[in-house]
C-alpha cells in the first residue's frame, strides 16, 4: 500500500497500513493496529493492540509554540494510546499525552501535550484540548468544545457542543500570571454553548444550562442557568 515503515519501529502482527501511511523510527505498534491513508505515527508514539488511526491524522506531533506566545510549549515525551482506542480522520495528537483503553477521538480534533484521558473517554469532532489537562474515565466531550489548558474534568462528566473554558481571567493584562482552568467534578453536565470562567469549580453532579456564563463556583447537585449563571434549583438524578 506504499506505506513507509521504519525498520527501527516495533510493529506487531496483523497490522494494516493505508496508502502513504508513515511509521517513524522508535514508534511501537501493538497487534492489529490499523492506520488509514496518509496517517503519520511519529517516533514517540506507543499504540496498543487494536488501535485504529483515521486517514491523515498525526500521532505524536512534537509540541511547538509561536515565538510570541506568553506560554511556551511543553516538553512532550511519549504519546500512549490504550488498546482498542479509535482516532478519526485528520486529528492531531501531540506527544506527551496518555489515553486509556477504548478511548475515542473524533475527526479534526486537536490535543496538546501533557494531557491524560481515562478509560473510554470520548472527544468529539473538532474538539480542542489544550496542554496539561486531566480528563477522567467515561467523560464525553461533544462537537466543537474548547477545553483550555490546566483543566480538571473528573469521571462521567458530560460537556455539550461548543462549550468554552478559559484559564486566564484577565486576558494577559497582568505581567504576573497564573493559568488555572475550571475544575469540573464527577458526573457534572455542561450544556451546549456554556462558558466557564478561569478558576471556577463545577460541583459533583451539578448541571450548567445551555449558554450559561459561569463566573463563580457551582455547588454540587445544583442547576445554574443564565448570564451570569445563577442557581435555578436542585439537579434531578436519573
Amino acid at each position: 500500500m506504499n506505506a513507509i515503515i521504519s525498520g527501527e519501529a516495533e510493529v506487531g502482527s496483523n497490522c494494516v497500513f493505508g496508502h502513504n501511511a508513515v511509521v517513524e523510527a522508535g514508534a511501537i505498534l501493538g497487534d492489529g493496529v490499523v492506520l488509514g491513508h496518509g496517517a503519520v505515527v511519529m517516533g514517540d508514539a506507543r499504540l496498543g493492540d487494536g488501535v485504529e488511526i483515521g486517514p491523515m491524522s498525526v500521532i505524536g506531533k512534537p509540541p511547538r509554540g509561536a515565538r510570541a506566545s506568553a506560554r511556551k510549549a511543553g516538553p512532550g515525551g511519549s504519546l500512549v494510546i490504550g488498546g482498542g482506542s479509535v482516532v478519526g480522520a485528520s486529528a492531531v495528537l501531540h506527544s506527551g499525552c496518555e489515553f486509556g483503553p477504548e478511548c475515542y477521538v473524533g475527526d479534526l480534533a486537536a490535543i496538546r501535550e501533557g494531557c491524560t484521558f481515562g478509560d473510554a473517554a470520548v472527544v468529539g469532532r473538532l474538539v480542542s484540548v489544550e496542554y496539561d489537562t486531566v480528563i477522567g474515565p467515561g467523560v464525553r466531550i461533544q462537537t466543537g468544545a474548547y477545553i483550555t489548558g490546566n483543566v480538571l474534568i473528573e469521571e462521567g462528566v458530560f460537556i455539550g457542543p461548543m462549550v468554552v473554558t478559559t484559564n486566564d481571567r484577565y486576558m494577559s493584562m497582568w505581567a504576573e500570571k497564573e493559568y488555572r482552568g475550571p475544575a469540573i467534578r464527577a458526573r457534572a453536565a455542561i450544556g451546549a454553548g456554556a462558558c466557564l470562567l478561569a478558576g471556577t469549580e463545577i460541583g459533583e453532579g451539578a448541571v450548567v444550562g445551555m449558554g450559561a456564563v459561569v463566573v463563580g463556583d457551582v455547588p454540587p447537585g445544583r442547576v445554574y442557568v443564565g448570564n451570569p449563571a445563577r442557581d435555578a434549583g436542585e439537579a434531578r438524578s436519573v
